[in-house]
């Protein structure tokens, strides 16, 4: 039994029968601990799909015990808990300065609205008017689907993010 250094069984060499191509061509990897430890794949720099955020923007009034305002006390200059808690980094404005606002009601066609934001030096924003911004948006949905409603019933409990940089209120009637 001599020694062979051009065995055909190896796949490093293409079988003579199967046409060349780039996928023969190719030398098996060889493994190694280190680098199979070493190499963690990172996200290209500007990823296209981004997470929907955690943060739910809560409206309270100050003082009051639960969660909640009706859309006529967010038009009507109620002060609010956490007024200067988030900041536009927190909201992913677009760079117009702009956030998209999704309402649903149950049995209606949904729609989209955009909400200017306004941020002071540090980048906080104001949540009383987002609060008037996002009540004058939902007042203006629930006439125009003519949802047989009074608009001072219904209550803005917080508004969540669907996906990045649009967010949906919750709402509740009373």
């Amino acid at each position: 039994a001599a020694y062979d250094d051009m065995s055909v069984r190896e796949p490093y060499y293409p079988v003579a029968g199967r046409p060349v191509s780039a996928m023969s061509l190719t030398r098996p990897r060889r493994h190694s601990t280190v680098s199979a430890v070493s190499y963690v794949p990172r996200p290209p720099a500007m990823d296209t799909f981004r997470r929907a955020s955690g943060v739910h923007i809560k409206f309270k009034r100050r003082g009051g015990f639960m969660a909640g305002i009706s859309l006529a006390e967010a038009q009507g200059y109620t002060r609010l808990s956490n007024n200067d808690y988030y900041s536009v980094h927190d909201l992913h404005v677009d760079r117009r300065n702009t956030i998209y606002l999704k309402i649903r009601w149950a049995g209606y066609n949904s729609l989209t609205y955009e909400i200017p934001i306004e941020s002071s030096y540090d980048s906080r924003i104001n949540l009383q008017t987002l609060a008037r911004r996002v009540s004058r948006a939902c007042v203006h949905y629930l006439q125009a689907n003519r949802i047989p409603i009074p608009w001072d019933r219904v209550d803005l409990h917080h508004l969540e993010e669907i996906s990045y940089g649009v967010w949906q209120p919750m709402l509740s009637s009373r």
